[in-house]
């Protein structure tokens, strides 16, 4: 995954901005995320760059996930995992960073069976009802 640690990086940002709020934390998982991948190292300054100039309205979510087609199926759900991290990381989780994990997976090609232990669980109107009852 190192060889595409940009767009990987990319994809992390888009999942930090995907609820319209940036928040810290989300920054600080992103730096240890892309630490970790890159075998404990620094994280390089052109990477630093991206991060601090990341605009998410010129990003294309879809373009950047497709162009990662080469990734195995395991390597295509470690990346969702680690978007699932970077959505965990403000400790609030809503419908748009669910959305966008979807749409990530989406373009990867994944089946919903691959990842769904990674979204949240929309209930129907009888179970929602058996709920509030």
């Amino acid at each position: 995954m190192k060889q595409h640690i940009e767009q990987i990086t990319q994809l992390l940002l888009g999942a930090a901005y995907a609820d319209k709020r940036l928040a810290g934390a989300e920054i600080t998982r992103i730096r240890s995320l892309l630490s970790t991948l890159l075998g404990g190292a620094e994280v390089p300054d052109s990477l630093l760059r991206l991060i601090n100039t990341f605009s998410p309205a010129a990003f294309n979510v879809q373009q950047v996930a497709t162009g990662l087609d080469g990734l195995s199926q395991e390597e295509k759900r470690k990346l969702l995992e680690l978007i699932a991290s970077v959505n965990d990381a403000d400790e609030e989780l809503d419908l748009a960073e669910d959305i966008y994990l979807r749409t990530v997976a989406a373009a990867l090609g994944l089946p919903q069976e691959e990842f769904s232990d990674l979204t949240l669980e929309l209930l129907g109107g009888d179970e929602l009802h058996g709920l509030l009852v």
